[in-house]
């Protein structure tokens, strides 16, 4: 039986969580194909950060997921205090050692220049339990102004779960529209059921309404209740178990994700509008009592992974290298992995993937970002969670860091 739930009123309690302080350790090197690399801690003592945004100016906006708070970290490490007017988030009373609720990604707006404006994604608290939920709201100092409600779940798919919310988001090519993910909610039936948000990622418009062009996929008919049930106007993919890792491929436009799989089966996909990645049907992995699960083939309609990865990364956080800095990474999709500890870069050559590098970071990477000055920069999924800079060793990066 779950426990309640609470919420957590984030700015008033806010004086509870102490201040993380700058870090600026040591460099430590990092072998690559494409050479010795530089990986410095930033910044330390975040509480289990889940996002990093890099802005224009050279800070960072960095989530914490447990807290539900949101600070601004300089490139120097100097951390701020929560910023204010920050959404109450949903999370377990008591032992919370599993939950996957709490405050979950933020991206600025593709007008963020003009506008000043940032998505923030979240598990909002909500009488059935709780739903991810996104607002927008312009950055104003150490605060949040004109938060406004732009999704929510819709209330018959949301739960009290703790577990897969997903909450990736991503601005998609056109600058027009927003994509995000929702996990099965530790529930497989979901993913196939048309009709439900879970187990899918949703497309909508910059003020969160479904996208006009959006896939159309077949009704559900509910046998319990005799009726047939339109399918959800905003699912741009379905058949997913939990993605936590969403980018957009420069040129094409084109929207990867990576997710977590069972038991193994971790993936990456190019997801192209209507596509039904297989789950529970199909997967590359097994379940957790070592039983197989699934069909060896992706049945009919059913997409089998672009690349399905041969050890368990756990993906979470993905962007595409965009910078020069490391000459050998450009255009790679760059995947966080927490329970191997490592960044995977990932070739991909058009719609396919040409090969994968596990680059050994010795930390749980939640989140991976290129930054202004072309370093790339990660948060780490710990109780002491840390701000990483990853950068060319020796004179370049000294020249990147303005040293």
């Amino acid at each position: 039986m779950p426990k309640p739930v609470v919420a957590l009123s984030l700015f008033a309690a806010a004086a509870l969580f102490a201040c993380p302080a700058a870090a600026q350790q040591g460099a430590t090197s990092v072998s690559s194909e494409a050479g010795e690399l530089q990986l410095q801690v930033v910044a330390s003592g975040l509480e289990h950060p889940w996002a990093v945004a890099p802005l224009p100016d050279g800070r960072f906006l960095v989530t914490e997921r447990n807290p539900g708070q949101i600070r601004i970290v300089s490139a120097d490490g100097t951390v701020s205090e929560p910023l204010a007017n920050v959404p109450e988030i949903f999370r377990y009373e008591g032992e919370t050692g599993r939950s996957q609720a709490g405050l979950f990604d933020i991206v600025l707006h593709p007008d963020f220049a003009s506008n000043n404006q940032v998505f923030v994604s979240f598990s909002k608290p909500t009488e059935r339990g709780a739903g991810v939920a996104i607002v927008r709201a312009r950055l104003e100092g150490n605060s949040l102004a004109d938060v406004e409600e732009v999704f929510v779940m819709k209330p018959e798919d949301q739960d009290s779960s703790g577990l897969h919310f997903g909450g990736r988001m991503a601005i998609a090519a056109d600058r027009q529209h927003l994509l995000l993910s929702i996990g099965d909610r530790r529930n497989i039936s979901r993913s196939q059921d048309f009709a439900d948000q879970a187990g899918s990622i949703l497309r909508m418009t910059l003020d969160g309404r479904p996208a006009a062009d959006n896939p159309r996929f077949s009704p559900e008919e509910d046998e319990q209740e005799g009726e047939v049930k339109p399918a959800d106007p905003y699912l741009f993919a379905v058949g997913s178990r939990h993605s936590q890792a969403l980018a957009i491929a420069p040129g094409s436009g084109d929207l990867w994700s990576a997710e977590h799989g069972p038991q193994g089966g971790d993936r990456i996909d190019r997801i192209t509008p209507g596509v039904n990645l297989g789950w529970p049907f199909y997967t590359t992995g097994k379940d957790y009592s070592d039983a197989p699960l699934g069909a060896s083939e992706p049945p009919e309609g059913m997409q089998a992974p672009t690349h399905a990865f041969e050890e368990t990364v756990a993906p979470s956080g993905a962007t595409f290298y965009t910078a020069d800095a490391i000459p050998g990474w450009r255009d790679a999709l760059l995947v966080g992995g927490r329970l191997n500890k490592a960044l995977m870069r990932v070739s991909v050559n058009g719609t396919g993937v040409a090969g994968v590098e596990k680059v050994e970071i010795g930390h749980r990477v939640r989140d991976v970002r290129v930054g202004p000055d072309g370093a790339v920069w990660m948060v780490t999924d710990e109780e002491d969670g840390k701000l990483l800079r990853l950068a060319p060793a020796g004179a370049a990066a000294m020249a990147m860091a303005g040293e």
